[in-house]
């Protein structure tokens, strides 16, 4: 019996061993080494084909989106959806018109089910272009491209994506990848693989500086001409062992490309101007060349984005003489200003399109303002239409979904860096670039829409001699209703002073001429439909606070703004300058009044929706919303505040449990009553509810006449 047990127990650990190497390492014995792969799409020219059908092949014009891992309450790399959520996804990304998904990384087992369902229970199939990334960390970090977390990590998970689509993968512990029993075979609906999403120039210029790796790479499915760098030489290696392996193992081969940019593209511009957008490196795509073996195909991707308008105008004099049978008969139509046509003249093989646009309130770039959702499915569509129009081989929308947990430059000194995503603030750009919107809950806290209906007696934080001022908050913005029964909407003004943090604040606004019962730190003013905005007192004015020297050569620190000063100021973020500063010269910082309210209607349901609208009037009143980031909020799930700047030498967060506001219909003649707005945060997600902005209708409409 004693030796049963041992033999049946040495037995089983043999088959866990077995199946751990084979499912877990990916170890496997090619049995059929002389067969040849079979490409499953391949590429011929500039375009990319698929299989008829009937033996033949037929061009495939790539309509995508990009799925992120990422929903309420959960960051991109948490892989929160489960199969259910990504199966409705995916059947309302078949629904846009889209025929291709692309995932930055391998997601969780949840999302390749999902997939399989999907495709086995449609005619028409989605594809997928399977991403593969590095971390954060190691991408802008300060060791090259040739360390493990980089180089390694990426064969490694190539590896493990070609396991994956196979459907003969086990991954335990993922590093910037999901985990789950891959059992799944979707192969034959990939398109292919697509290496990196946004390379570091600093960490491209740094490997190839370096003297202590290859330049040149050699390899039985790609190689690198003689112009290649070490980074090309990188991307040759990894394309090569990953096509290798499938080729070896399933037989069958997919096309593959890496990523590029406006800030790592082939081009050289001027010192002058290049200094403004930060490149100093170059990648090159044809400095990569697949070798007769590659029977799949190979193509270029880049991200588009509005650092690309206009950089044909400031190509190195070099690079010009160069590329003149280009640039003489360059059509610069395109919504970037010729950049589009440019890649499409400079490239020999297939070129697919990334890029989005965000519904933020705040811009990033001088001269670019905010985009509503029907603005941002217009330019979605322009940039669609320009695309085929040059020959491109296909476009991803990025992305399908808002995403909570990013961070954008030019706001995110404003709210916790290492924040959980059960909050969105609609004022980072990055944060609102979905087709689709989240929002917690079963239905919206307060719709901004003229529409007084769902304000009852138990919102009223204030009541006065003319009217009463209520309140909502919701996980975007704080809700307020001024109503007052003499009053004439748009004609007469609105105050409403805000008392937000004890550490500053004044009890008279010099701007108004209004005096306050207490300290106030913000004033709404509503005048007409043009006009209306929400300023702030001196001290607790975040932009001068952190940004004094680059507005006006100043130290914020050496004569700090008095605690309780009367003078209060427009509230404005930085954006990016369009055009570089001249070298040896200073001039202030462009900055955008983000403080100004839009006037209209912000019920979804309307037909003169306005997702970018603060304020609506009633009959007898005005409803406005406010995000959080413009009050000073660093959390509202927590009801974190900024403290006082000047104390903390920048952003340090307190709690705060209420606000304290008032309403005032024109002057004051008195004090402004102020009442106290009780404020408590939320925990973990448990419910949120999604809605298709109307820019996935504008690209729906234009893929089902394309």
């Amino acid at each position: 019996m004693k030796k049963f047990i041992i033999g049946a127990s040495a037995a089983v650990l043999l088959l866990f061993a077995a199946y751990y190497m084979v499912f877990g390492l990916g170890i496997y014995i090619d049995l059929h080494p002389g067969t040849d792969a079979a490409a499953v799409f391949r590429t011929e020219g500039t375009d990319i084909l698929r299989q008829d059908g009937s033996g033949g092949w037929e061009v495939l014009e790539i309509k995508g989106v990009d799925l992120s891992s990422s929903e309420p309450g959960g960051a991109v790399l948490d892989f929160t959806p489960d199969e259910e959520d990504y199966l409705r996804w995916l059947e309302q990304i078949g629904a846009l018109g889209a025929n291709t998904v692309r995932v930055y990384t391998v997601l969780d087992e949840d999302f390749y089910n999902a997939f399989y369902e999907y495709n086995t229970t449609h005619e028409e199939p989605l594809y997928l272009l399977q991403g593969l990334q590095v971390s954060d960390a190691a991408n802008y970090g300060s060791r090259d491209m040739y360390d493990v977390d980089f180089l390694d990590l990426l064969l490694k998970n190539g590896r493990a994506a070609v396991d994956v689509i196979h459907g003969r993968k086990l991954i335990t512990l993922g590093d910037v990848s999901g985990t789950g029993r891959y059992r799944r075979d979707i192969s034959e609906w990939v398109l292919g693989y697509l290496v990196g999403h946004e390379w570091d120039s600093g960490n491209m210029a740094y490997t190839n500086e370096s003297t202590l790796y290859p330049s040149s790479y050699s390899g039985r499915y790609f190689t690198t001409s003689e112009d290649a760098t070490r980074f090309e030489a990188a991307m040759a290696r990894i394309m090569d062992e990953i096509t290798e392996y499938e080729s070896s193992k399933y037989k069958t081969q997919r096309i593959i490309g890496f990523v590029n940019g406006p800030t790592t593209d082939p081009f050289e511009y001027s010192d002058f101007y290049a200094a403004r957008l930060q490149k100093y490196v170059q990648a090159d795509a044809e400095h990569v060349l697949p070798t007769e073996e590659l029977s799949s195909g190979y193509f270029a991707a880049y991200r588009l984005s509005a650092a690309a308008r206009g950089l044909t105008e400031h190509i190195s004099d070099a690079q010009r003489v160069k590329l003149a049978p280009i640039l003489a008969s360059l059509d610069t139509g395109d919504i970037y200003e010729g950049y589009i046509h440019l890649i499409t003249e400079y490239h020999t093989m297939p070129v697919i399109a990334a890029f989005g646009f965000s519904t933020s309130r705040a811009p990033v770039l001088e001269g670019e303002p905010p985009l509503d959702e029907e603005g941002q499915g217009e330019a979605l569509v322009r940039v669609c239409g320009d695309c085929e129009e040059a020959g491109w081989a296909g476009v991803l929308v990025s992305t399908y979904q808002d995403v909570w947990d990013r961070r954008t430059w030019n706001t995110s000194y404003s709210t916790y860096e290492f924040r959980e995503p059960v909050w969105q603030d609609v004022q980072s750009d990055g944060q609102c670039y979905g087709l689709m919107e989240f929002y917690l809950g079963d239905s919206r806290v307060c719709l901004v829409d003229g529409d007084a209906s769902e304000w009852t007696a138990e919102d009223v934080v204030v009541r006065t001699e003319d009217g009463s001022l209520s309140m909502k908050y919701d996980e975007k913005y704080v809700y307020f209703y001024a109503e007052g029964e003499s009053y004439s909407p748009g004609v007469e003004a609105i105050y409403i002073p805000l008392d937000i943090t004890p550490y500053s604040g004044s009890t008279y606004c010099s701007s108004f001429g209004l005096p306050f019962e207490r300290a106030a730190d913000f004033v709404i003013h509503i005048g007409g439909t043009s006009g209306s905005r929400i300023v702030v007192q001196e001290r607790y004015d975040t932009l001068w606070a952190m940004y004094a020297y680059d507005l006006a050569h100043e130290d914020q620190y050496d004569e700090p703004r008095a605690a309780d000063s009367p003078i209060f100021r427009h509230i404005s973020l930085m954006v990016q300058r369009a055009e570089p500063i001249p070298v040896g010269s200073w001039l202030p910082a462009v900055t955008h009044e983000t403080g100004h309210l839009t006037y209209g209607n912000a019920n979804p349901d309307s037909p003169d929706y306005n997702s970018l609208a603060d304020f609506c009037f009633t009959e007898s009143g005005v409803e406005i919303r406010i995000p959080y980031q413009l009050l000073n909020f660093s959390s509202s799930a927590e009801m974190t505040v900024h403290g006082d700047y000047y104390e903390n030498y920048g952003v340090q967060s307190v709690y705060i449990s209420e606000i304290y506001a008032g309403l005032s219909f024109g002057a004051a003649d008195s004090r402004i009553r102020m009442g106290a707005f009780a404020l408590e945060g939320w925990g973990d997600i448990l419910t949120y509810s999604e809605r298709l902005k109307d820019s996935y209708y504008i690209l729906q409409a234009y893929w089902a006449g394309g």
